[in-house]
């Protein structure tokens, strides 16, 4: 599946609640962990978009990342290189 580009005013903690890799069960965010648990990042992960360009928590070199999971939104940043081993 590829990830939808969104608008980066979407990302905001009032629409949706900012979340960890923890609610992914992400227990450790070394880039070689995250990178061993991608499925996982993929099976929930619905859109993205540029870090710099956040209304809230805007992050240099990041992609924020929205997921879904048991019927709640939430988003986490990764850098750009776990979003570009992840995703292409």
């Amino acid at each position: 599946m590829r990830l939808n580009y969104m608008d980066s005013s979407l990302f905001d903690w009032l629409t949706w609640r900012s979340g960890t890799p923890l609610d992914l069960g992400i227990t450790i965010c070394r880039y070689n962990y995250i990178i061993k648990k991608k499925e996982i990042i993929k099976e929930y992960a619905i859109g993205y978009c540029k870090g710099e360009s956040l209304p809230c928590r805007a992050k240099p070199n990041h992609k924020a990342i929205m997921f879904y999971k048991n019927g709640v939104h939430f988003w986490f940043h990764l850098t750009n290189k776990e979003f570009e081993e992840i995703f292409h």
